[in-house]
């Protein structure tokens, strides 16, 4: 190489200064993050900010929310302490319970803002999800793009968008807390950090016991990216790593005793002679292959998919799937350490719902993937990362690949969103998107019905009931279209049938006392109301039925008590108001029974047995013109109420006298 000469200052020439290169600028980490997770929650609000005006669905909300009495009683020490020790709903999640209580507390039965609580648990599970991989790994656009991909992939719609499912959301925002808390734990290991990140896990159980696999992700950390356990010394390591967990997997075992008690309480776990065991291994293998696919291409989500019977061919591939991956995680565990981590991860987070104890009929459901999901982002995001790291060339187009895809999946977990605005938009779009879906046409037709469309709801359970032939809700609720439509002797048919199949169905039972009510069958219908009262207590309808059926024995004390409790369970009811009030005028308490007749008059201001009854209880009490006011009203709506005419005639007579 030549050297270059170097020119000499001539005498008189100008001298010009040299100018140093002006440096890069350069962003603060800080400010990166910042930015980073700004952006993330920005785009995640402009998703769900839809949700805001939405209602409940009638699919779980209705007996988490919106027809619990327990719920919709406030907080208070009875409420908190059956929290604590309810299995409703074949579940045990106290903290879920606590949630709803205090929405209820806070906002009274208001579906846009309980809609609004879930999406700020998202939006904090993200906020701990960026941060716990940030303290971890030191790499924010990595860590960024995993908390993105959580916070706006379609699968993860349901469990946000979905008031029912705040137990999901709830547990997550504790897991994602409990990962950040570990990672300070792991920095400095000392008891408080310690406790405070048990606390948050015991909260997630507490919240869904789904979390019970958690302490074995942590596990996962402990090799990568914490590096608390190395390769070559792992037999002395692990073994103080496991006894660092034992705490975590105590509360873990307990949570799951308790939750399997739940579910086997409420009827919802399937017995192996239900289902064997041989096809709940197939379904749930099928399911874990079934739940990648739906993370790259996420498209036809439903709220329910039914369950299936695996083909030998599904099952197979399945197996050969989770095979291939998994030798490649490990065979490239040493070069590629969170690849075996991130798919661990998903593995074992499934476990609790991926269906070897079955729990209701149902072949996967997006929900699951809420947390586990997790696992596969990281391993597919520093896997990319590092071939594009290796190639310099290309981080311009990955970095736009990255927002392009992000992009896709907020449009399609805005579109998906919409879905849940209401109750038939939901299960339409079920419906459109799977075959064969007996529980989603059911629920269906209960919306239609309660719209008055008694045809289409019929039609609607007789194709539930095309599929499934025995399923009890469909057949009592296709006997409520019918004798709606005056077809009684079908609609009693119909129950029994439903009786046959499961003698413990309450709602068959109270719909059976009460054709046997109508028809003066007082006998029959004791029986049935008694025994639809022993199986489901807190259910307005036979409560109500019972106490008419009372009052009409003259039993007006034993009525009453049956009727007070129907208006504590269901105090929208105007019949069941105007029935109350007519039983305390004949226990003398007139009172009251103005007070239930005005109430069952807002609800229903044209309802002509609340006026009847109310202007007998004004009369009762020697408040002749008000009663006379009454039947006067009364007779203008209904020019042919004999009875009203007779009362008016008598008060008029003591009036001249």
């Amino acid at each position: 190489m030549k050297s270059r000469k170097v020119p000499t200052k001539k005498s008189g020439a100008k001298v010009r200064p040299s100018v140093t290169p002006a440096a890069s600028p350069t962003v603060a980490p800080r400010t990166v993050a910042i930015a980073i997770f700004l952006s993330i929650s920005v785009l995640t609000s402009l998703v769900y900010f839809q949700t805001f005006g939405y209602g409940y669905v009638y699919y779980d909300d209705d007996r988490y929310v919106y027809d619990n009495p327990m719920v919709k009683a406030g907080i208070s020490g009875q409420s908190l302490a059956w929290a604590f020790t309810t299995f409703y709903f074949a579940n045990w999640h106290p903290l879920t319970w606590i949630s709803y209580l205090l929405d209820y507390q806070l906002f009274g039965l208001n579906a846009g803002a309980e809609h609004a609580v879930n999406v700020v648990l998202h939006l904090g599970a993200i906020t701990f999800l960026f941060l716990a991989l940030l303290v971890m790994t030191r790499q924010p656009f990595r860590s960024g793009l995993v908390a993105a991909i959580f916070a706006l992939h379609p699968l993860h719609v349901e469990s946000v968008a979905w008031i029912a499912e705040r137990k999901d959301v709830l547990s997550t925002f504790f897991q994602m807390l409990t990962l950040l808390l570990y990672a300070r734990y792991a920095e400095k290991p000392v008891l408080k950090r310690y406790a405070a990140m048990a606390l948050a896990f015991a909260l997630s159980l507490l919240a869904k016991p789904m979390a019970v696999t958690l302490p074995l992700v942590l596990l996962l950390l402990d090799v990568w990216p914490l590096h608390r356990v190395k390769f070559e010394t792992w037999r002395e390591n692990l073994p103080r790593l496991l006894l660092e967990k034992t705490p975590l997997l105590a509360m873990s075992a307990i949570a799951s005793v308790l939750t399997f008690m739940a579910q086997r309480s409420g009827g919802a776990v399937v017995s192996l002679v239900g289902m064997p065991f041989s096809e709940r291994l197939a379904n749930a293998l099928t399911a874990y292959v079934g739940y990648i696919g739906k993370t790259f291409w996420p498209v036809d989500l439903a709220v329910l998919y039914p369950l299936r019977t695996a083909t030998p061919a599904s099952v197979a591939a399945a197996i050969l799937i989770l095979i291939a991956i998994t030798a490649l995680a490990v065979a490239t565990f040493q070069s590629r350490p969170y690849f075996l981590t991130g798919w661990l991860w998903y593995l074992g987070m499934l476990v609790p719902v991926i269906g070897l104890v079955q729990v209701g009929r149902q072949s996967m459901a997006d929900r699951y993937t809420y947390m586990p999901l997790v696992g596969l982002s990281i391993a597919l995001v520093w896997l990319l990362a590092e071939e594009v790291e290796r190639r310099p060339s290309l981080r311009q187009a990955a970095a736009a690949v990255a927002f392009l895809v992000l992009a896709i999946l907020a449009v399609g977990a805005y579109h998906q969103a919409g879905f849940w605005k209401d109750s038939e938009t939901l299960f339409r779009h079920t419906l459109a998107v799977t075959r064969d879906n007996s529980i989603i046409e059911n629920n269906l037709g209960v919306v239609i019905q309660r719209e008055g469309r008694l045809d289409e709801a019929g039609a609607l359970y007789r194709q539930a009931l095309a599929v499934a032939p025995d399923y009890t809700e469909a057949q009592t609720n296709l006997g409520v279209v019918l004798a709606g439509q005056g077809k009684h002797d079908e609609a009693i048919k119909l129950y029994r049938q439903a009786l046959t199949t499961d003698p413990n169905y309450a709602d068959a039972h109270a719909n059976l006392g009460h054709e046997h009510l109508m028809r003066g069958q007082v006998a029959e219908a004791f029986a049935q109301l008694s025994e639809a009262l022993r199986i489901k207590p807190d259910s307005a309808e036979p409560q109500a039925d019972m106490g008419f059926a009372l009052a009409a024995e003259g039993r007006f004390e034993e009525a009453r008590q049956h009727l007070q409790e129907s208006v504590r369970l269901q105090p929208n009811k105007a019949e069941t108001q105007s029935n109350f009030c007519f039983v305390l005028q004949r226990l003398g308490r007139m009172d009251q029974a103005v007070a239930a007749c005005q109430e069952a008059l807002k609800l229903k201001p044209d309802f002509p047995d609340a006026r009847f009854n109310l202007g007998n209880a004004l009369a009762a009490q020697g408040k002749t013109d008000a009663a006379a006011a009454e039947f006067s009203r009364l007779l203008e709506a209904n020019p042919n109420h004999a009875a009203a005419r007779a009362a008016l005639a008598e008060l008029r007579k003591a009036q001249n006298h």
